[in-house]
């Protein structure tokens, strides 16, 4: 499984209005709740929120990873968001986060962990969040996460 095949165009959604992390969090479940894949918005909502208390998922350099498990979710997925502005998501770095990859899960399936390292994996050597910067469709940010995925197979 790669990350690519957890992505799909209506879990993406480039240059939105959001200005803050609650609205961030709910704009990413209501893509999912559209591609069929939560079957109860404020479940999943609220996990989201309950990980964020824990600690925030901003990680610095303007990228957040929200993610949780929920029964109110079908199968293993992320997300891509991309709003127009930076947005304070109590990240560690203290910098407004530009790029949000939102990862749910059911509760009793594995390989949520996994995703996780695999995504800050992509991420670290910046390529990626480059292209997901620059990104215009939801297909060029499935482009771009083939492509990342595929150098790390080379």
């Amino acid at each position: 499984m790669t990350l690519s095949d957890l992505l799909t165009n209506e879990s993406v959604a480039l240059d939105l209005d959001l200005s803050k992390k609650e609205e961030a969090i709910e704009a990413a479940v209501d893509r999912f709740v559209a591609a069929g894949i939560v079957s109860h918005k404020s479940q999943v909502v609220r996990a989201l929120v309950e990980r964020e208390r824990i600690m925030s998922t901003g990680i610095g350099d303007g990228i957040a990873i929200p993610h949780a498990q929920s029964p109110a979710v079908q199968k293993l997925s992320l997300g891509i968001l991309r709003p127009r502005e930076g947005i304070d998501f109590d990240a560690l770095d203290g910098k407004p986060v530009r790029l949000i990859l939102t990862i749910i899960g059911p509760e009793e399936r594995g390989g949520f962990i996994r995703v996780l390292a695999r995504v800050s994996r992509l991420l670290q050597d910046g390529n990626l969040k480059k292209k997901l910067l620059k990104a215009k469709s939801a297909e060029e940010v499935l482009s771009a996460f083939a492509q990342e995925e595929e150098k790390l197979r080379s």
